[in-house]
């Protein structure tokens, strides 16, 4: 399946439909430079959730430099600085995904985040409303609009 035809599933009130079309845009994302990269990719992913910060960081960072189009290195790269609360430096990433896949819905989340965390509430908020165009029955993005928006009152 194509892209663009799982994006809109994500749209679909079939929660079923929804569950499979993330699964399928995740591994989608994660093959996109080929077999070498995804098995680096998902080895640094393992070290992530090991907590093992440090390499996972070396990992996607050596990624990045020997694929620097492969937007879901990016992204991982992402998000283990933004868990060891290196928020400007993941932003950084973030974007760079975003500029590669503008509906990367995962990038969205994690700017959001990273904007949160830096008390940089609107623009948190402007980031998880895109997320939401992209997977409207995402609640986690909702919550943290409302808890933005709590901020800012």
């Amino acid at each position: 399946m194509e892209e663009k035809e799982l994006l809109q599933d994500l749209l679909s009130e079939n929660a079923q439909l929804r569950q499979t079309a993330t699964k399928a845009l995740w591994d989608l994302w994660f093959s996109q430079a080929g077999e070498k990269a995804e098995s680096r990719i998902r080895t640094g992913t393992k070290q992530m959730d090991r907590r093992q910060y440090e390499l996972a960081q070396q990992e996607f960072e050596n990624l990045v430099m020997d694929y620097p189009k492969f937007a879901e290195a990016h992204n991982k790269l992402a998000t283990v600085l933004y868990m060891q609360r290196k928020y400007v430096q993941s932003i950084r990433e973030c974007q760079i995904t975003l500029e590669m896949n503008p509906n990367h819905f995962g990038a969205w989340n994690g700017l959001g985040l990273c904007h949160y965390e830096l008390a940089h509430y609107q623009k948190a908020i402007e980031s998880f409303n895109t997320a939401l165009t992209l997977q409207p029955y995402a609640d986690f993005n909702k919550v943290y609009i409302a808890k933005c928006r709590g901020q800012l009152n």
